[in-house]
């Protein structure tokens, strides 16, 4: 079942936060996000004439990935990721976890490793694209807050599309000032 509003985020995200433009490219980087929330961002870079590209990620997966890395391996990686980014205009990420200490057993040197080796991609995708990254309200976010997950969701969507449908009207005006 769709959720409507994950339609009115995938449209916050890729018109205000982005603002994709007609033939540009989009990494859609989704970490333990519901599938229709990706496929809502994709229709919403499509309707905005941008071309979606997705990578979806497991936390548990990359757990495993990490417990392991070798200098090698994640050199690798690095070159791959760099070479995409460079190919990319905007990013958008959605960070959900199921559990929010799912890495706490890597051993720090090895987070270490990947996280230097990985730097530049992380550096071209903050300097050179337009980007955003929204953590994604799980029912471990919804415990910090002290709320049931219901409860939270209602707040995260109402909190991340505020206002949006005031907003819209304006914005183009507001760009052109920016």
């Amino acid at each position: 079942m769709n959720d409507p509003r994950f339609a009115k985020l995938a449209d916050v995200l890729t018109r205000f936060s982005t603002s994709l433009a007609q033939g540009e490219r989009v990494l859609i980087d989704a970490f333990d996000v519901p599938e229709q929330m990706v496929i809502a961002l994709v229709r919403a870079a499509r309707a905005r004439g941008a071309f979606p590209y997705v990578q979806l990620h497991r936390a548990r997966v990359t757990r495993e990935l990490l417990r392991g890395a070798e200098k090698d391996q994640y050199a690798t990686a690095a070159e791959t990721e760099l070479v995409r980014m460079k190919k990319m205009d905007a990013y958008i990420a959605l960070r959900g976890s199921d559990n929010i200490f799912e890495a706490s057993d890597v051993p720090a040197d090895r987070m270490q490793l990947v996280n230097g080796l990985m730097r530049p991609v992380l550096n071209w995708r903050v300097e050179k694209t337009k980007w955003v990254v929204l953590r994604w309200p799980t029912s471990a976010m919804a415990q910090q807050a002290g709320m049931s997950t219901e409860q939270f969701e209602d707040f995260y969507f109402r909190v991340c599309t505020l206002d949006y449908a005031r907003m819209r009207p304006g914005m183009a005006a507001l760009k052109k000032l920016m």
